[in-house]
């Protein structure tokens, strides 16, 4: 039986239920300054459901974009799956919406997992004409969402995905706990994704812009319509207009690209894992961190199911293509460097000043996918712009925080406060949340910082024999190849330590530093150096590596570990804690993460190219050089690592490590077949750099621990 509670007003703890709350009777409830379970949620995957007798009405509608990029003359639509508690339907209350812009949930094209270049059409694209409007709709009429959801097909969103069988919107399911609560539900996967019209554009604003126009439908400023013909408006009668996005990795990047539009009615964000701006996914200071340089072809088709010509997805359209096409080549031309096409791709340059909301940015400090220069680069950009945004770093890789512990509250009472507050105005104090909330490496308690720009860099002191040191990339692919020998697989990220350490010293420059126990650093390390290339100057994309390595004094210690590249999460343990989860006669338990033996710990990297000297912290600098370096002349670079927040325990010290390519990252050297035998020749990437070492200069950011008043 549908359940709608009565009014209850409690006060929270920490003031009042809201001003949005207050303003008229609502059945939702608020205690400890966050929205209680008050709904029942359905199983929205029951093979005969319907919206009858059920507390969260689910439908589906097509909200018109600004943009005709597959060129078919009108708007592109973009499919958005609904829920929302009837109540608002019913008009009890206005319901928020917590949004959620996954491209992977409409359902992925696995047939192309591996690479766009089957689909590629070797024709020039314009990008230019991805601007064309296309012709908007005029509705021949309207209906209510009580309508529209008595009419909804629950095979609108239950369908099995073409070719791999995969169930439709897969990620709608991990918001139960929120639809008990109140807040509405919804998830748009954008142009070109399975359900939309349009061309899957990985990164470009025309995708941005196709999830703003979702924001804008829920603030009532866009038509949605019923259907594909376009003929039955539908307004969002039960939104109060104000949205939250929110998703991990790829569904983490879109909310901020969407925030710097600052789009009406976008309250918050809190991207996972998200990316800043795409040039850093594949490159770093000027040289590519994958064998691959171009990935957004391989991504977009990876999501790119609206853009086939049938439903079996047999038939790619070949003007998207050619978009395919010319995007690699434009990717795979800069070699590393910022151009043209990463400006496109790029959501930080000067977007400070359109930024209209606050953001709770959460990333992996683990994280070997999306690095934490990403969350670093949103939390500077949302700094500029003066808006309230807090960074909370922790030690799983690739993932979000759903149940886990932190300090004794589970991640979803945390998230439900900051949705309260910002989404209905609950008076909580959410603002006081800690300017930077950190997972300790040594005890997996969660720790708070003052703040996180501006931090005081304390010079660690290098240890060196020698005036200077020379490193070579000669014979580093026959290394990597013996090496995976004796571990009888491939390079997976439970060797990392042990293979730099191995390394010969004439391939890495080893410096232990001075560093005292206990010493918390908070931020973004700096490694200067001054180097002399040695030869090979017709080499490009010659990367250089820099490592700082924790390592145990007396033999192993407990660490947070990823395993591999696949799967890059750190190895968890459910609790006997339990939290009020969906049904709160059903609660939900507690996971916390596990730590492993380890003799040393890789605790932040920096990558970039001998041909980029001299140049600063941001991205853009990091052009082609037309005039080339000198070989034998001193060059001076600076190598931004990686933030972090780490704690050098006791009988521990800290070295870092000056290597030529990453193989963790890139493979330089080539092998190929000769004349269809077996047999493999391997070709050596053997420049070199000499370091001076009395220049060596290796800064750690300091940030003061702060008491948590939440």
């Amino acid at each position: 039986m549908r359940r709608i509670c009565a009014l209850v007003l409690c006060l929270c703890m920490l003031g009042g239920t809201g001003r949005i709350l207050a303003e008229a009777k609502t059945p939702l409830r608020v205690e400890n300054g966050m929205l209680q379970p008050v709904f029942t949620v359905t199983d929205m995957r029951s093979g005969d459901y319907t919206n009858e007798g059920s507390d969260i009405l689910r439908f589906c509608v097509w909200v018109e974009t600004d943009y005709d990029t597959d060129g078919d003359g009108k708007a592109d639509l973009v499919k958005a799956f609904l829920q929302v508690p009837r109540a608002a339907a019913e008009g009890q209350y206005k319901a928020a919406t917590i949004y959620d812009p996954t491209p992977y949930a409409a359902g992925t094209v696995n047939e192309y997992e591996e690479g766009a270049e089957p689909m590629y059409v070797e024709k020039p694209f314009d990008y230019a004409r991805l601007e064309e409007p296309g012709e908007k709709r005029v509705p021949e009429g309207s209906v209510t969402t009580l309508e529209a959801a008595a009419r909804a097909d629950s095979e609108q969103w239950n369908y099995l995905v073409p070719k791999s069988g995969a169930v439709g919107f897969n990620t709608a399911d991990n918001y139960d706990y929120y639809l008990a609560r109140g807040f509405a539900v919804a998830v748009s996967c954008g142009i070109g994704t399975y359900g939309s019209e349009g061309f899957e554009l990985c990164g470009m604003k025309q995708e941005r812009d196709s999830h703003k126009n979702v924001v804008e439908w829920l603030a009532g400023d866009r038509v949605a319509f019923t259907d594909r013909t376009g003929r039955t408006a539908i307004k969002a009668d039960w939104s109060n207009g104000a949205v939250a996005m929110t998703g991990c990795s790829y569904g983490g990047t879109l909310p901020f690209s969407v925030a710097v539009t600052g789009v009406k009615g976008l309250k918050t964000i809190v991207p996972f894992a998200g990316i800043a701006n795409w040039y850093d996914y594949t490159n770093s200071q000027g040289v590519a961190i994958t064998n691959k340089t171009y990935y957004a072809d391989s991504l977009a088709v990876f999501n790119c199911g609206g853009t086939f010509l049938d439903e079996e997805w047999n038939e790619p359209n070949p003007e998207y293509g050619s978009w395919l096409w010319q995007i690699s080549r434009d990717q795979e031309a800069t070699n590393g460097d910022y151009g043209e096409v990463y400006e496109m791709l790029d959501y930080t340059l000067d977007q400070e000043n359109h930024v209209n909301c606050s953001a709770l940015v959460v990333t992996g400090m683990n994280d070997q996918n999306v690095t934490t220069r990403h969350a670093d680069q949103m939390v500077k950009t949302f700094l500029k712009a003066g808006k309230t945004v807090k960074l909370v770093l922790h030690q799983d890789g690739h993932n979000n925080l759903d149940d886990l512990n932190v300090n004794g509250r589970v991640w979803q009472e945390i998230m439900n406060e900051w949705l309260s507050h910002y989404l209905y105005d609950v008076e909580n104090g959410a603002e006081a949340f800690p300017a930077v909330l950190a997972q300790s490496n040594v005890d997996g308690s969660f720790k708070a910082y003052e703040r996180w720009e501006d931090p005081e860099m304390l010079e660690a002191k290098a240890s060196f024999t020698g005036d200077t040191a020379t490193v070579t990339a000669e014979g580093l692919g026959q290394y990597v190849m013996d090496y995976q020998e004796t571990i009888q697989n491939n390079l997976t990220r439970e060797d990392q330590e042990a293979f730099y350490r191995g390394m010969p010293a004439s391939m890495a420059a080893v410096y232990p530093l001075e560093v005292a126990a206990g010493t918390t650093f908070c931020g973004v390390p700096e490694v200067r150096v001054t180097l002399r290339s040695t030869g090979h100057e017709e080499y490009e994309g010659m990367m250089i590596t820099a490592v700082l390595m924790d390592v145990s004094d007396k033999g192993t210690f407990p660490a947070y570990r990823t395993h591999t590249d696949s799967d890059s999460l750190v190895p968890i343990r459910w609790t006997d804690d339990t939290f009020v989860n969906v049904d709160p006669k059903e609660p939900g338990s507690m996971k916390v993460f596990l730590q492993e033996e380890t003799a040393a710990q890789c605790v932040s990297f920096g990558w970039t190219d001998l041909d980029n000297p001299g140049m600063g912290p941001d991205s853009y600098e990091y052009v082609f050089q037309e005039e080339g370096r000198e070989a034998g002349k001193a060059y001076e670079y600076t190598f931004y690592m990686q933030p972090c927040v780490y704690t050098l325990a006791e009988g521990h010290h800290l070295e870092l490590r000056l290597m030529t390519w990453d193989p963790f990252r890139v493979f330089l050297d080539e092998s190929f077949q000769l004349d269809g035998s077996q047999e493999t020749e391997l070709i050596d990437y053997n420049y070199s750099f000499t370091v001076d070492n009395t220049a060596l200069k290796v800064l750690l950011p300091i940030q003061k621990e702060v008491p948590q008043t939440r």
